[in-house]
């Protein structure tokens, strides 16, 4: 896998990761993990349990509201704070939160902004903690999902979550494909999409060259392009590129889809440390 913390997405981390994975690998002392019992909160914990768990550092996990003081510790700040990660070195306490950095360059060269999540910034920490973790590899896909949750996508593109699409799919651990090749997409994402239609185009599509295809996609989505959400690039990448790792049936957008319509607030510590199980053991729901 390509090391996170090489790119230059995470530059503005990079350091303090690297030191603070450096620490808790030497002194082997239990890490205290700590969240909102949130959907991002569960899916920036994962990364990291996988890591500790393959580098056989002892750790424990916590949902809260409320910020708990212990060293050394991972703290995941709560959604739409975007201050940036910090390392307190006399405690080696990290928080990380999220941050606007720049991401791919547009055509005239100039550098386009969006925002690393503390979902994607979980994922380059464990691979800095734990390089060979195998149940890195089958969790990386969801390295993506800060950004899809956010709500960068329906307003424009995002240079970021492009960057890091880019990376995952040069590497191998994500497939780009049209929602014709996703083997069972979740179809309450596609309220707005005929399922026989979908079908029908599903099993000619091999059949068809580029340009027919391009056609059925547009005449597919025809009902949607005169609304204003989804937006435009949401409806792209949720027909032409949707984003399956290796094994999966259903594609990331319509996993997301179903865990956040599903999140209960009242039983939220419960699902959140259930969803942490389940990627652990199968990297997928």
């Amino acid at each position: 896998m390509h090391e996170l913390l090489q790119d230059e997405l995470f530059d503005s981390v990079s350091e303090i990761f690297l030191q603070f994975s450096s620490h808790i690998k030497n002194c082997k002392e239990k890490i205290f993990l700590f969240s909102s019992p949130t959907l991002e909160g569960a899916l920036a914990l994962a990364p990291l349990e996988a890591a500790l768990l393959d580098e056989n550092i002892p750790y424990r996990r916590r949902f809260s509201e409320v910020d708990i003081n212990h060293s050394p510790s991972i703290n995941i700040s709560k959604e739409n704070i975007f201050s940036g990660s910090e390392l307190e070195n006399d405690r080696f306490c990290l928080t990380i939160s999220g941050e606007i950095v720049e991401g791919l360059r547009g055509i005239n060269g100039d550098r386009k902004q969006g925002p690393l999540s503390t979902i994607s910034q979980a994922h380059a920490l464990a691979q800095a903690i734990s390089p060979s973790s195998s149940r890195l590899k089958y969790l990386r896909p969801w390295a993506l999902a800060g950004n899809w949750l956010e709500t960068s996508l329906d307003n424009t593109y995002d240079p970021v979550f492009s960057k890091l699409k880019q990376l995952l799919e040069n590497e191998r651990t994500i497939k780009i494909v049209p929602i014709t090749e996703v083997k069972e997409p979740f179809m309450e994402s596609y309220n707005w999409l005929n399922k026989k239609d979908l079908n029908s185009l599903s099993l000619s599509w091999d059949e068809l060259d580029f340009e027919s295809k391009s056609v059925s996609i547009s005449n597919l989505i025809k009902p949607i392009l005169s609304t204003s959400l989804p937006s435009t690039a949401r409806v792209e990448e949720l027909t032409w590129n949707c984003i399956v790792g290796n094994g999966w049936q259903t594609d990331l957008a319509g996993q997301l889809f179903s865990l956040k319509k599903n999140w209960k607030t009242k039983e939220n510590h419960i699902q959140a440390s259930n969803l942490i199980e389940k990627l652990l053991k199968k990297g997928h729901i």
